[in-house]
């Protein structure tokens, strides 16, 4: 009798957190196990409320368990291939950890940790337990963006000079009073530092430094951090924060970033080559500029950035060779420089309400001449010193009247 072909393995995955951002964590998950590309086997959430009592009650429907306590998920299901992590930002680097010692696979929420030294050792158990680590930054799956860096790597624009990353949006006080931690440096004794860095923008950041080293970070590893980090609400973060970045391969990185703004505009990173530019928008579109002053504008448009995570995360797990948009190892960087930020900065200064309505000729300004905003002369502008990054391994939070509550 003729032998079929031996059946393909279905990739069983978990999630650890329903509420706030794990909604969307639901979402994704129980369509692709509709779809029969993922078999959704347990959740872990110890508080099921009005919030999130949809979510919970759509994951019973599709047969998943539920669980109080994460361990006792993992130690009940050792047949789970994956778990997903959407939980407060300081519980990402012990839950990643320990769940890769009991042998799964792990797909945390951004910022993969909060400081050097966590995810030091986050990629260290990576490394030693063979368990893939891959981080939910989603626009390092944007099509777009992979475009703009196979046009860097093609040397479209020459040699990369410069990145410049620039994301305003608008947010009220009720975004800081969503849940306790948000805003905050520590939160019950553990860092946070919940910014415009560690959150919000935290994609727009990220993709800058992957785009310094033309979709390598290994090649754009920072050096020297300035930054100057201000607070528009009633928060002892920053909410507001311009960085410049020195990159090993000589590639200057600048970072602008409020929730100060009137509106929510589309963030963007513009690469500056020696033969021409590259726009790269979040809306999914590329503008390019030749030394000549020719331009092209290419519009992919907005993808399902969830679901090509996923995908992509399940294929490296399925095949052992695909590799993760992001895996652990190469947001290092990323959290290096939010270190080094806080390091130059020592605290975060006040930024006075009457000024927010001159954020976006500030940021224009700040963008096109790659300043710093005291170096543009504002009334409330404080300078800061570099700070080197160099054998940097262990982050303790600055000690100031600023954050003495905290």
């Amino acid at each position: 009798m003729r032998k079929g072909k031996p059946a393909v393995k279905r990739i069983k995955g978990a999630l650890i957190g329903i509420g706030g951002h794990g909604r969307a964590h639901v979402r994704m998950m129980t369509t692709l196990a509709e779809e029969g590309a993922l078999e959704f086997v347990a959740f872990a959430e110890p508080y099921v409320n009005d919030l999130n009592r949809a979510s919970y009650d759509k994951l019973i429907s599709i047969g998943a368990k539920h669980y109080e306590d994460y361990q006792e998920m993992l130690k009940r299901h050792p047949e789970i291939d994956f778990v997903t992590i959407c939980t407060p930002i300081p519980l990402h680097k012990p839950m990643s950890i320990y769940a890769m010692e009991q042998g799964f696979h792990v797909l945390t929420e951004k910022p993969p940790a909060v400081t050097i030294q966590d995810i030091d050792a986050m990629i260290e158990t990576s490394r030693a337990t063979g368990k893939r680590c891959a981080v939910f930054f989603q626009m390092t799956s944007e099509k777009a963006f992979h475009l703009l860096n196979d046009k860097l790597r093609a040397g479209t624009i020459g040699d990369v000079v410069s990145v410049t990353g620039v994301g305003m949006w608008q947010r009220t006080d009720e975004y800081y009073q969503r849940t306790p931690w948000a805003g905050q440096l520590l939160h019950k004794g553990e860092y946070v530092l919940d910014g415009t860095i560690n959150n919000p923008f935290a994609h727009l950041l990220n993709n800058c430094l992957i785009a310094a080293g033309s979709g390598d970070p290994g090649r754009a590893a920072p050096v020297r951090v300035q930054a100057e980090l201000y607070r528009g609400h009633d928060i002892p973060a920053e909410d507001t924060s311009c960085v410049r970045i020195e990159a090993a391969n000589g590639v200057e990185i600048r970072f602008y970033a409020t929730l100060c703004h009137e509106r929510s505009d589309t963030p963007y990173i513009i690469v500056r080559g020696s033969a021409g530019t590259i726009r790269w928008n979040y809306d999914g579109s590329l503008a390019i500029t030749g030394r000549d002053g020719r331009e092209e504008f290419i519009e992919i448009g907005k993808q399902d950035l969830h679901r090509a995570m996923y995908t992509n995360f399940i294929h490296s797990i399925s095949d052992g060779q695909t590799e993760p948009f992001s895996p652990i190892a190469s947001c290092r960087s990323f959290v290096l420089v939010a270190n080094g930020a806080f390091e130059s900065s020592r605290q975060t200064y006040p930024l006075p309400a009457e000024s927010w309505k001159e954020l976006p000729e500030l940021f224009r300004r700040a963008a096109e001449s790659g300043k710093l905003f005291s170096e543009l002369g504002v009334p409330w502008g404080v300078a800061t010193e570099p700070f080197d990054l160099k054998d940097y391994r262990q982050f303790r939070l600055y000690k100031s009247p600023e954050n003495k509550n905290n």
